[in-house]
């Protein structure tokens, strides 16, 4: 008899051995575990290739086929899908995370069509893409990629993906005086997000620009990406001078782009 069975068997006889019933559902909670390890770790190598796959599209993104940017992020998010449907306790958060924030960037390239090519200019795509960028989402893919390790025996290839040029090419950090109230570190927060997703927009245009611009652009861009999005792409860039004006960024939106 299998020891799941027999932790059932000593459940079910609570009532006449008491004694039992502590060691009856500890096996149950050990077997429950197992079963939650061996979920995950059926699905590792699913992962691994979605990893990998989504890692490649995003690398080349600009140039990357329409239809292989949507098979990438619905392999992606089925995967985690999958992974979500039975995780254990320590990785479940991580996981909806991640689903979460794939979910959001898979809904963004939906909505221009999966074309690479303008996922610049669109503030819903860029927006996603800071987050995965984020210090908190790129734990989340260390959390889950640690735990197949250690329960599955297998290495993630691509344990942590990056939207590109969001998290790298961000201004160096200030260097403060040692009285001046300390900077919280990374985009855990509402104004840090914006300001990140600010430095952006803003640096695709060659433009320097101080923290409080980058949040002001940053907030504005998300707080219009919030009302009807096909409005917001189709009026981006009238939208993008008049948040440059408001926010004292001084950027001629017009003649850069006929500039490029």
């Amino acid at each position: 008899m299998a020891l799941c069975d027999i932790g059932s068997k000593f459940v079910t006889r609570a009532t006449f051995f008491g004694s039992t019933t502590l060691v009856g559902l500890m096996l149950l909670s050990s077997c429950a575990q197992n079963a939650e390890r061996d979920s995950v770790c059926k699905q590792s190598v699913r992962w691994n290739n979605a990893s990998t796959q989504i890692a490649v599209v995003l690398d080349s993104i600009e140039s990357s086929e329409d239809g292989l940017i949507q098979n990438a992020f619905v392999e992606t998010i089925d995967a985690l899908l999958a992974l979500n449907e039975s995780a254990p306790r320590e990785i479940k958060s991580d996981i909806e995370n991640l689903l979460s924030t794939y979910g959001s960037l898979s809904d963004a390239f939906a909505a221009i069509g999966w074309q690479g090519g303008l996922s610049r200019k669109d503030s819903a795509v860029v927006s996603a893409g800071v987050r995965l960028a984020s210090n908190d989402l790129q734990q989340a893919q260390s959390n889950l990629a640690n735990y197949i390790a250690d329960n599955c025996n297998l290495q993630i290839d691509n344990a942590v993906n990056m939207f590109p040029n969001v998290g790298t090419t961000l201004p160096d950090p200030v260097i403060q005086d040692e009285q001046s109230p300390e900077v919280p570190v990374g985009y855990d927060n509402d104004e840090s997000v914006a300001q990140a997703f600010g430095y952006v927009v803003v640096e695709r245009f060659g433009v320097a620009i101080t923290s409080e611009q980058a949040t002001c652009v940053g907030t504005a861009l998300l707080a219009a990406n919030s009302g009807d999005s096909q409005t917001v792409d189709q009026k981006y860039w009238l939208l993008l001078q008049e948040i440059f004006n408001s926010c004292d960024v001084k950027i001629d939106v017009a003649k850069s782009i006929e500039e490029k």
